[in-house]
């Protein structure tokens, strides 16, 4: 099948997009930018490097612009993914049924499928595999037991053996799929050349701190 990938740049994203791959042609990229930091459906944190991530992979991109306001946004996605000419979209939900409803019905309205190649996974085993095929760093924090420190770490082990106890004394979602953190891939096996991060902002709020990518290039492989 043809397939439109929804990235956000985060791990679940690219992370469903590479499973999808596997055995589809990934024709383009989509790339939703919500007017709402908060939107209820999307990731935004560094939601501008979906360019350098469809130049690192030589893929097209196509930008959805909504409101982000709830229920209206996924009419407004609907609308403009129509002019799309695929068999089927990926998203990287994992156990989100919020989201996977609405993108179900997006799907169904237009006559495609919905791939959800994560959908129930374990949360861990997502962990290793992105840190085994990709080099995906944290860009926000916002969940007990997570600081700015956490800013700029890789998923690698460490990470992940502090993720594990923060989600047996808080609860946190490993994934992070509650909004617990939120990641940047800057390297995987799509991409033809690697997110090198030069310069950044720190934005630090009460409850949170995100790290935003000021300056970047692509490097070769």
């Amino acid at each position: 099948m043809r397939l439109a990938a929804f990235i956000s740049g985060g791990k679940d994203s690219i992370l469903a997009m590479h499973k999808a791959a596997e055995d589809n042609e990934i024709s383009c990229l989509i790339s939703v930018v919500s007017e709402n930091i908060d939107s209820f459906m999307f990731h935004t944190v560094n939601i501008h490097l979906t360019d350098a991530i469809a130049v690192a992979m030589g893929k097209p991109l196509y930008k959805v612009f909504v409101s982000g306001e709830e229920e209206k946004e996924v009419e407004e996605l609907k609308k403009q993914l129509s002019i799309l000419k695929v068999d089927g979209i990926v998203i990287g939900g994992i156990r989100s049924k919020y989201q996977r409803k609405r993108f179900k019905k997006i799907a169904d309205d237009l006559s495609i499928e919905l791939i959800t190649p994560l959908w129930h996974i374990d949360e861990r085993k997502i962990l290793e595999e992105v840190k085994e095929k990709f080099e995906a760093v944290i860009v926000k924090v916002s969940a007990y037991g997570m600081d700015e420190s956490f800013l700029g770490k890789k998923i690698n082990d460490e990470v992940i053996g502090k993720l594990v106890e923060l989600n047996e004394k808080y609860g946190i979602n490993l994934a992070g799929e509650g909004g617990e953190f939120e990641t940047l891939v800057v390297d995987a096996p799509l991409y033809r050349r690697k997110i090198v991060i030069k310069d950044y902002d720190i934005i630090r709020e009460p409850l949170s701190a995100t790290m935003i990518v000021k300056s970047f290039y692509l490097a070769p492989k």
